[in-house]
């Protein structure tokens, strides 16, 4: 008779028993845990991932998140066999109001405003870069139509920045946009800045006899966010008050004629002298020690990325380009891009994996070509540990240089090879040594340390433990989309490849299809995410969204049963998408291979827009 305690019982244990656990639930894929004491479950956290049936252990959101894959249900239930935890436990209580919640609230809301804009700063910045250039360089004279044209292409998105930022900002706090970025446009229309005159800010006006401090708010950040989130509860208050029939005209009749004075009077100074005293005390600190300034955020760039800090910090090298013209945070991040980079290159020489080749130089192009380090991070620096230690270090000593001497840029971008005429100036020569500095430093660390990769390529035996035969398996893609690489998914848990290989699908409808024979082995509760088995033994997961779970089924319709046999190009699941996109959910959907590990090889055969039954991965024995 076996009396070893099952996997769900284990993890129990190891998180510090039923007492530590605040709530509990989970979604396709992995145990969720609020704790009240994560020092016990971190402490243990080696041990848990070393356990048979774990994937991994990642910590998000103020939450303790075990990754078991498709048999997570068994797991939970074994959990809580015999505790008093009660199932589907609501975490949103007063535990999550803690530090931890806090922080992450601040953090999805900063990412959630700043998100749709990054493409367009980005881009601008570089158009920016290049005007710039081609002045210096005598091919664009500033006395031509062209050189005009192009800087108020490349310079738009400051000037109305407030206004985008009200209509992203609405779309996060669910407020009407187009009454929001009337709010905004309101207070950079000519009529309102006129009231200043020449002398600038402070000019004091009056409305209904209450004295206003008028400002400029062209190119600002915090007043749009602030003025846009005391509109949503002017709205709620409205909506709750004003007849329904009468909603349409009196509600932003109303708003609009409580939020523009509003902000003009609070709102919009407080976040304008807010903001200038943050820059300037970046600013400050950059003046007075930029070395040891530069060698803290290039080493520690790569870290706030995996935790999502980040976040906290782009608004104010935002709000430093569009007041200053210029930034110094922005090449520190670069230097932490590049030391990434040459993390990544070290990884490919000290590689044998074949697969980890062709990865890492997938990655090394994402930095260089776009200015993303995620694939890298997770998939390599998160990975195999030492890599990231090589980035720290390589992004620390090239920040120090870059910090030192002051180097500048002058637009928000990305730091890669592409973004360079965003740093054209008289700093752009140092900016060059720092992150050849960084790149060098980082690529010879990770040499020399190593990647530790007998350990992080153990493969675990069967969870269930019984025999089977594999063969060589074709996917068929099971939905319309846009097929990527994995380690492009917005999830870092699947982005990694713990959960196994395969691709991620950003859908262009709500139809997923059976991608081959075989049967549904696992079919979710609220109907978000579904696992099917071939007839040659490939191990399916296709899980719709990042998150969905918490929508409890709502938008999602399943065609068929668990235990039900299906052919290739059946439909299994049917979702609206509009909806979930518009309750504010990503809608990303992973298909993963989850037995990637009983397979030489998963590769994706096409990157790019695809209908549903085409071959689209292979899976080799």
């Amino acid at each position: 008779m076996n009396n070893e305690k099952p996997l769900g019982k284990k993890i129990l244990d190891l998180v510090g028993g039923e007492k530590n656990i605040q709530g509990i639930s989970h979604c396709a894929t992995r145990l969720r845990m609020l704790l009240k004491d994560d020092q016990i479950a971190n402490k243990n956290k080696a041990e848990i991932e070393d356990l048979n049936g774990v994937i991994s252990v990642v910590e998000n959101g103020g939450q303790f998140q075990v990754i078991i894959g498709p048999a997570v249900a068994d797991v939970y239930d074994q959990l809580l066999a015999g505790t008093q935890l009660n199932q589907e436990t609501d975490q949103n209580d007063d535990h999550e109001k803690n530090q931890h919640g806090l922080i992450s609230g601040f953090l999805d809301v900063v990412a959630g405003i700043f998100t749709p804009l990054l493409p367009l700063l980005a881009g601008s910045g570089v158009l920016r870069g290049v005007v710039l250039l081609l002045n210096q360089i005598g091919w664009l004279p500033e006395s031509s139509g062209t050189y005009h044209i192009l800087t108020a292409a490349s310079t738009a998105v400051f000037y109305f920045l407030p206004v985008l930022l009200a209509i992203t900002s609405a779309e996060k706090f669910k407020v009407n946009k187009y009454v929001a970025a009337a709010v905004m446009g309101a207070l950079i229309m000519p009529e309102f800045t006129q009231i200043m005159g020449n002398h600038g800010n402070g000019v004091i006006t009056h409305f209904f006899g209450i004295p206003i401090v008028t400002m400029s708010y062209t190119s600002t950040v915090i007043p749009a966010i602030l003025s846009i989130w005391c509109l949503s509860y002017v709205e709620r208050y409205l909506k709750r008050y004003i007849p329904e029939s009468l909603q349409l005209l009196f509600v932003p009749l109303l708003s609009l004629f409580i939020m523009v004075p509003l902000t003009a009077g609070a709102f919009g100074p407080f976040g304008v002298y807010l903001g200038e005293w943050i820059s300037n005390g970046i600013n400050i600190l950059m003046n007075s020690n930029g070395w040891i300034a530069g060698a803290i955020v290039g080493g520690a760039w790569n870290l706030f990325v995996i935790f999502g800090l980040q976040w906290a910090v782009n608004p104010v090298m935002i709000q430093n380009i569009s007041k200053l013209g210029y930034d110094f945070i922005v090449p520190l991040t670069a230097a932490a891009n590049f030391g990434m980079a040459g993390a990544t290159l070290g990884t490919f020489f000290r590689t044998k994996d074949t697969k980890m080749k062709a990865y890492s130089i997938s990655a090394l192009l994402s930095i260089f070509f776009a200015g993303i380090t995620e694939p890298a991070i997770y998939g390599i620096g998160v990975k195999y540990k030492k890599p990231l230690i090589g980035a720290v270090i390589g992004g620390a000593v090239g920040g120090a240089f870059i910090g030192g001497l002051h180097v500048k840029a002058f637009a928000f971008v990305f730091g890669g090879l592409t973004t360079l005429p965003a740093f054209v100036g008289s700093t752009f020569v140092s900016y060059i040594i720092g992150l050849v500095i960084c790149f060098a430093v980082a690529l010879i660390v990770t040499l020399v340390i190593g990647i530790d990769e007998v350990e992080s390529t153990k493969v675990s035996t069967d969870q269930v433990g019984n025999a089977k035969e594999l063969s060589n398996e074709v996917v068929l893609q099971p939905l319309d989309g846009h097929v990527a690489d994995i380690a492009e998914a917005n999830d870092p848990a699947f982005a990694s490849g713990s959960m196994g290989q395969g691709m991620v699908i950003y859908p262009t409808n709500g139809k997923v299809y059976a991608p081959f024979d075989g049967t549904i082995t696992m079919l979710f509760k609220t109907n978000h995410a579904i696992g099917i088995t071939s007839k040659n033994g490939t191990e399916l997961l296709i899980h719709i969204g990042i998150d969905t779970v918490k929508l409890n089924g709502k938008h999602f319709f399943a065609k068929v049963k668990q235990g039900e046999t299906v052919k290739a190009g059946q439909l299994l699941i049917q979702f609206d998408l509009n909806g979930i996109e518009e309750a504010g959910y990503d809608t990303s959907t992973f298909v993963i291979v989850t037995n990637s590990g009983e397979y030489k090889e998963v590769s994706l055969i096409a990157a790019d827009d695809g209908s549903h039954g085409r071959e689209i991965l292979q899976a080799n024995i």
